[in-house]
């Protein structure tokens, strides 16, 4: 950025949201980016951007904001502090003094957050202040990467956490109507098209609904779109919403689409938030991982009212992602039980599968050569000789779609390698559910999901492949996965339940209909 001294007509005629953004680029935040080709983008000199945003109203610029742009600047050592001083300090006060902190101590809890790895949080500082205000700030809850929605370009920002917030505070949260509240840096407005109050569906409670909204929210200009909604909250154990561009007001917007969701699992609730959103002009697709700052900023409202919040893996992986397919499981299980040697197996296995598909493949043709598969596997590994022979059992009851994962792995998660390995980019998509109870021996069932637009599509419960999978906390949690390509996209509900048809959780699936870049 270039650098004046501060004037004060500047100050007073300074954008300070793209002072803020300014400031994340100064710290180093958006990479390699080159700001300047940004449309509409104006450089603000340094120290007139602290002093912006130190001024500014705090329902425009929040105290989690200000303090997350300030730990970004310390992560690159506070560039040009001896010059600056006095703004960094004013944009330091601007954060804390409400709290009764002093200036020099967040500043040095800062730097001992950038510098170590330590979350703000834990900081002298950070255990002062709100617990929403410090929240994930030193903490990564943003995963970027790009996908391809319908032939469109998109990035996929996707958020999981887990918070001791009030299930209550949470559900507002993801209320769409709330959203200018708890993102007011992203979400400039929400109001319901034609109406006060969106239209009740109720099919799946009382608290069911539709709603098309027209959408304000900045990066670095207003962006105006139609955006159709739908909520729905299962009591105290369940909350959801899915989001679809319906109309782009401005032309800015190609792709406009995701998912927010809470499902209580005990002493904490388990947060997954989605956003695919794919510009009309290149160079945004380019820089789309800019929103980070203020999407991470909406997140950490989420858990307003809590003590404790954690960012977790991602259990909603992106599509394109090696454990997103039968293939991809079946391969990673073997490797992971035999080593690497395991692909000389696979491959055989390849064989036999394109051959099966290729038609004209008989009984007699599996057997021999099934038979010649598993006793190359005996050669080196006499015990799955045994394994193999069960596994035929297996493929007799289930087809050539069977699960061929190595002993001690949930079978279901490779159903379906042999179709993937022979068709199309696989559209499989799936979700891991925490379930609180849950053993690793336990077996589980998914109910029919249905989706809570208006309607109502529904995936059969033939078509879920269930699995147990450990989480990474030792807990344990239900993977549902589905290849269904004929429901359109949006968040689909149901219940995770036991053997005996007793509900065990809810059950909570977003299909995207995204697919990796490279499957382009």
């Amino acid at each position: 950025m270039t650098d004046v001294p501060t004037d004060p007509g500047a100050v007073q005629g300074a954008d300070a949201h793209q002072a803020l953004i300014g400031l994340h680029d100064l710290a180093g935040a958006f990479g390699s980016v080159d700001m300047g080709r940004l449309p509409g983008f104006n450089f603000t000199p340094n120290d007139t951007a602290l002093r912006v945003v130190a001024e500014a109203p705090k329902d425009e610029i929040p105290v989690s904001a200000r303090l997350a742009v300030l730990h970004d600047l310390a992560r690159a050592d506070f560039p040009d502090y001896e010059t600056h001083e006095a703004e960094y300090r004013l944009l330091a006060a601007s954060a804390v003094d409400e709290h009764g902190i002093d200036v020099d101590q967040l500043l040095d809890d800062l730097k001992e957050s950038a510098q170590t790895g330590v979350p703000l949080s834990s900081t002298q500082s950070g255990q002062q202040l709100p617990h929403h205000a410090a929240a994930f700030i030193g903490e990564d809850v943003c995963t970027i990467r790009k996908v391809n929605v319908g032939g469109l370009t998109a990035t996929w920002i996707f958020s999981e956490f887990e918070t001791d917030a009030p299930f209550d505070n949470v559900t507002q949260w993801v209320d769409p109507r709330n959203w200018p509240r708890f993102g007011p840096m992203l979400f400039k407005q929400m109001d319901v098209v034609g109406g006060s109050e969106p239209v009740a569906i109720k099919t799946l409670g009382d608290e069911h609904w539709h709603g098309v909204f027209h959408e304000e929210v900045q990066l670095v200009s207003r962006i105006n779109t139609l955006l159709h909604c739908d909520f729905w909250r299962d009591g105290d154990l369940a909350a959801g919403m899915t989001y679809e561009l319906n109309l782009s007001l401005d032309s800015e917007l190609d792709v406009d689409r995701g998912f927010l969701s809470v499902n209580d699992i005990g002493p904490v609730r388990r947060v997954k938030a989605l956003k695919i959103v794919g510009f009309t002009q290149e160079i945004w697709d380019e820089v789309a991982h800019m929103v980070c700052p203020f999407w991470t900023d909406f997140v950490r409202a989420a858990v307003q009212g809590g003590a404790t919040s954690n960012p977790k893996p991602p259990t909603h992986p992106t599509p394109g992602e090696p454990d997103t397919s039968p293939l991809g499981n079946t391969l990673d299980a073997w490797v992971e039980f035999f080593g690497d040697s395991a692909r000389t197996y696979l491959e055989l296995f390849g064989d036999v599968a394109s051959k099966a598909t290729s038609g004209g493949y008989s009984a007699a043709d599996w057997v021999d050569d099934g038979t010649r598969y598993w006793s190359q596997l005996a050669k080196d590994w006499a015990q799955a000789w045994s394994f193999g022979t069960e596994l035929l059992d297996e493929v007799a009851r289930e087809g050539l779609d069977a699960g061929f994962m190595p002993p001690g792995k949930p079978r279901e998660a490779g159903r379906g390698a042999a179709s993937a390995m022979t068709t199309a980019p696989a559209s499989s998509e799936g979700t891991l559910i925490p379930v609180t109870g849950l053993g690793k021996d336990d077996q589980p069932a998914c109910t029919n999901l249905v989706s809570i637009e208006a309607g109502g599509a529904t995936i059969q419960s033939t078509d879920i492949t269930v699995s147990v999978e450990e989480l990474d906390d030792g807990t344990y949690g239900v993977r549902l996965t589905t290849t269904e390509g004929s429901v359109p996209p949006g968040l689909y509900v149901g219940d995770i339940e036991d053997p005996q048809g007793q509900r065990l959780a809810a059950a909570q699936l977003y299909l995207s209909r995204a697919i990796g870049p490279e499957r382009q």
